[in-house]
């Protein structure tokens, strides 16, 4: 999905707008609304949306480089700082 991105300038406004729309999208399509799945829907899509703009600046890192997060219900991949 990193390839799709390349070179595109992605901006942090159109990011928020994207991240804005599929929550909008997820309510009209009748996601569950408790807290416990929108928070990790939301944390699905912040990390998705963040790679894609990094994918899409000048400099990109290598398109492998990229580890995807797995989730499974109840359970979400532990934050990890940079560095």
């Amino acid at each position: 999905m990193a390839r799709m991105h390349l070179g595109r300038g992605i901006t942090e406004t159109q990011r928020r707008r994207w991240v804005s729309l599929l929550q909008d999208a997820a309510d009209e399509v009748g996601l569950p609304t408790d807290p416990e799945f929108r928070a990790v829907f939301l944390y699905y899509v912040e990390w998705g949306t963040r790679m894609a703009l990094i994918y899409s600046g000048e400099n990109p890192p290598p398109v492998d480089a990229a580890e995807v997060p797995r989730w499974k219900w109840g359970q979400t991949p532990p934050w990890q700082p940079n560095g």
